[in-house]
């Protein structure tokens, strides 16, 4: 048993002493067995997860998905009251950057989840809004957050105002099942191509959500590699047209979620010593120069500057 880097999650590389027939000729030597954090989904919420997964592997999307294993592909560890599921180990390797026709290659590949994506809604996912994502976190920061810095108050403030800024920009938004995390970590090349894995974080959101992840840079090189990806995206869903007007938004949201993230998780010591600037003035006073930054880019595009 050899754990595996997460800090959601455990999760371990299982070398299994007999072999077990997960399905039609297949037998691994070795699973990955990913204990879900207490408290965060809901059985419902993970089942729809892996539901999603099965969905995409019946039409030949390449994912990394749960595995069944004695009539289902979530299972309670009794002594703990942990729920845990089993995946295959894939062989592949995570790649920092892109080339060109891995840029293809990628860009078919959200385009064919989120094609599956569109044929149904989720029931107990979340939804990706300002609500849940701004307020939510604020007021999760705001009942626990350990500090008490004037850039922190200044900060809970400021997304009092993101919230109403955002709020009409989400307002008549088209939504569906996607990724939602789909970033250069959560895709192992293989053999035969890319592999989406991880999608612990998917989510009714906005395809905006998956297509700038990957490509979150703002110079030249970025937008010349997004603009390859993109085109590859639309060839592969006959998209005719995307704006991306939504990058800066989400990107805000991922940040103040971040921060609300780490709090909620503050208690679980491998969170102090990853983030061990996080309960200190110097971090919030960055915090809100950030955030006073993005607030300024939103702002801006909604005047076409």
């Amino acid at each position: 048993i050899v754990a595996l880097n997460s800090l959601e999650n455990r999760v371990y590389d299982v070398e299994l002493a007999t072999q077990i027939d997960f399905g039609p000729g297949f037998s691994p030597t070795n699973v990955v067995v990913k204990f879900y954090r207490p408290g965060r989904w809901s059985k419902e919420q993970i089942l729809e997860e892996h539901r999603f997964m099965d969905t995409l592997l019946e039409f030949e999307v390449p994912v990394v998905a749960a595995l069944e294993f004695n009539g289902s592909t979530l299972h309670l560890h009794e002594e703990t009251n942990l729920w845990f599921a089993l995946f295959p180990k894939v062989q592949g390797r995570l790649k920092d950057e892109l080339i060109k026709d891995e840029l293809d290659q990628v860009g078919r590949l959200i385009g064919r989840i989120h094609n599956i994506g569109s044929m149904a809604p989720f029931s107990h996912r979340f939804k990706l809004t300002p609500q849940t994502f701004v307020k939510s976190s604020r007021l999760e920061l705001e009942r626990i957050m350990p500090v008490d810095f004037v850039s922190f108050t200044h900060y809970l403030k400021l997304l009092e105002q993101l919230e109403t800024l955002l709020e009409p920009m989400f307002a008549n938004q088209t939504v569906q099942r996607i990724h939602g995390d789909f970033h250069r970590g959560n895709i192992v090349w293989t053999s035969a191509g890319p592999k989406a894995v991880d999608f612990d974080d998917c989510i009714t959101g906005p395809i905006e959500q998956d297509l700038w992840l990957l490509f979150p840079g703002q110079d030249e090189d970025s937008l010349k590699d997004r603009e390859r990806f993109l085109d590859a995206y639309k060839e592969m869903t006959r998209t005719s047209h995307i704006q991306m007007n939504l990058t800066e938004p989400l990107r805000t949201m991922r940040m103040v979620h971040f921060n609300a993230w780490i709090t909620k998780r503050w208690e679980d010591h491998s969170f102090q010593r990853m983030f061990p600037q996080f309960p200190t003035s110097n971090y919030w006073d960055q915090q809100l120069i950030d955030l006073r930054v993005q607030i300024g880019l939103i702002q801006d595009r909604q005047l076409g500057m």
